[in-house]
C-alpha cells in the first residue's frame, strides 16, 4: 500500500474544505489533485462571516493576514430579540483574540486554493464530478464528457448537495435536518454598528431570523434563513420573506439610503445534528458534504476548515498502515466527533429556543443584566457551547 509521499488524493470541490485539506495533504508530502467545477473567481452563497475559530484556522493555514480592503473586522455582536431587546456585547478575547470578519466567499475562496496550489495541489478547474467506482486498489471518478481519474482516496468537499455523497450511497438530508438562507449585497450603507455581526430575530418572520454583516468600502452581506421543514410547511417564499425582512423598521433603517447590488440567492445549509454518513472505504465527507453546520446560525466555515486538517490527520495515520477502509479512516470520526458533535446537538435544541419569542425576550433581558448570561449567549451564536448552565436555563425561563 501507499505511504503518504506517494499517496494520490482526489478533492471534489474547492471551497474551504477542500483547499484546507489540500493544503496540510500537501504539506505532507501527498499528490494531491483538486476538482472545482466552477473558475475562480467564483461566487459561493454564504453569510461571509468569519468567526474567532476561522481566523484561528486560517492563521494555522498561513492565511494570517488579510487586507482590510477585502475584509471587514468586527469584535462585537449586535442583537435584537422578537420584543425589541437589543444586547451589544464584544467578542470575549477568550474566543480566539476575541476578533472576526467578514469577507465575500468569492475572494476567500480564491485566497484559499491559490495558498493550497503553492503549497503543491494540483488544481483543475472546469471538471464535473458526475460519479464514482470503487475496487480494491483504489477509487476512479467519473466526470462530465467521459474523463476518467485514478486516486487512492477520495474527499468529497462538493458541498450540498453533494455528488459524492450520493455516489457513496450516504441519504439525503430529512427536511428537518436542514435549513435555506438567502442572501443578498448592499452597498452604500451606513450601519449604525459597523463592527458588529448583527443578528434580528422579527417577531413576525419567526421561525425565520435575519443578520447584516458589514464589509468593506460601505457595503453589506444581509440574509434571512429559516429551517427547510417550517419553510415548506409555511408555504412561503424565501426571497418574499427577505422583502419583509428589509423592510422592518430596525433593519430599513441600518439600510436607508442603501442600493441593493445583483439578486438575492438562495442556498441549503444541511445540520451538524444529522452528521452520521462520513466514511466509507477509501472516501470521507468534508464540510457542507457532510453536514458540518451549526444548526442555530448557519455558520459552517470554520467547521469546513478545521474538518480539512482532521481528514489530512487521518490520511497520515491510514497510509502509516496501509488500510484505507472505514476502519483505518476511523480516527476521521472521532475527530470531528469530539471537536463538533455536542455543539451540534446543543445548538439544534437552542434553536427551539430562538423560535420562541417571549423566551427569546428573555434571554436577552438577562443578558444584559448578568455578563455570564451574556457570555455563555455569545459562546452559543458562535458554536463554541457544548452545555447550558444552570444560569442560563433560569434565563430562558424567568428572564434574569
Amino acid at each position: 500500500m501507499p505511504h503518504s509521499s506517494s499517496l494520490h488524493i482526489a478533492i471534489v470541490g474547492a471551497g474551504p474544505a477542500g483547499s484546507s485539506a489540500a493544503t496540510f495533504l500537501a504539506r505532507q508530502g501527498a499528490r494531491v489533485t483538486l476538482l472545482e467545477r466552477n473558475r475562480f473567481p467564483r461566487d459561493k452563497i454564504c453569510g461571509d462571516g468569519c468567526t474567532p475559530r476561522t481566523l484561528w484556522m486560517l492563521e494555522r493555514l498561513g492565511l494570517e493576514t488579510l487586507p482590510g480592503t477585502e475584509a471587514a473586522w468586527v469584535d462585537s455582536v449586535y442583537s435584537v430579540s422578537p420584543g425589541g431587546v437589543v444586547l451589544e456585547a464584544a467578542i470575549p478575547p477568550r474566543l480566539f483574540g476575541g476578533k472576526a470578519c467578514v469577507i465575500p466567499r468569492q475572494v476567500l475562496d480564491e485566497r484559499l486554493v491559490q495558498h493550497a496550489v503553492q503549497a503543491g495541489a494540483e488544481l483543475r478547474e472546469g471538471v464535473r464530478v458526475e460519479g464514482l467506482e470503487r475496487d480494491a486498489s483504489g477509487i476512479r471518478l467519473l466526470c462530465r464528457g467521459g474523463e476518467t481519474l485514478r486516486a487512492d482516496v477520495v474527499f468529497g468537499c462538493d458541498g450540498s448537495p453533494s455528488v459524492v455523497r450520493r455516489a457513496l450511497g450516504a441519504p439525503d438530508f430529512p427536511e428537518w435536518e436542514g435549513a435555506f438562507a438567502v442572501r443578498a449585497y448592499y452597498e452604500g450603507v451606513q450601519l449604525s454598528h459597523p463592527r458588529s455581526m448583527a443578528f434580528f430575530w422579527e417577531e413576525e418572520l419567526l421561525p425565520a431570523y435575519g443578520w447584516i454583516f458589514p464589509l468593506p468600502g460601505g457595503r453589506a452581506n444581509v440574509g434571512l434563513g429559516m429551517r427547510a421543514d417550517q419553510l415548506a410547511a409555511s408555504g412561503a417564499k424565501l426571497p418574499e420573506l427577505m422583502e419583509r425582512f428589509c423592510a422592518s423598521p430596525r433593519v430599513a433603517a441600518e439600510l436607508a439610503g442603501a442600493r441593493r447590488v445583483g439578486k438575492v440567492k438562495g442556498h441549503h445549509l444541511p445540520f451538524g445534528s444529522f452528521a452520521n454518513h462520513t466514511l466509507f472505504d477509501r472516501a470521507l465527507l468534508l464540510g457542507d458534504a457532510a453536514g458540518f453546520v451549526n444548526p442555530l446560525t448557519g455558520e459552517g466555515i470554520e467547521f469546513a476548515l478545521e474538518s480539512g486538517a482532521f481528514a489530512a490527520e487521518t490520511v497520515a495515520e491510514a497510509a502509516a498502515t496501509g488500510d484505507f477502509s472505514t476502519r483505518g479512516l476511523g480516527g476521521y470520526a472521532r475527530r470531528w466527533e469530539s471537536r463538533f458533535r455536542d455543539a451540534f446537538h446543543l445548538n439544534r435544541r437552542v434553536m427551539h429556543v430562538f423560535e420562541r419569542p417571549r423566551m427569546l425576550d428573555r434571554i436577552f433581558r438577562a443578558a444584559e443584566r448578568s455578563p455570564r448570561v451574556r457570555d455563555e449567549l455569545i459562546d452559543i451564536i458562535s458554536g463554541d457551547a457544548t452545555r447550558l448552565s444552570w444560569r442560563f436555563l433560569m434565563a430562558a425561563a424567568l428572564g434574569h
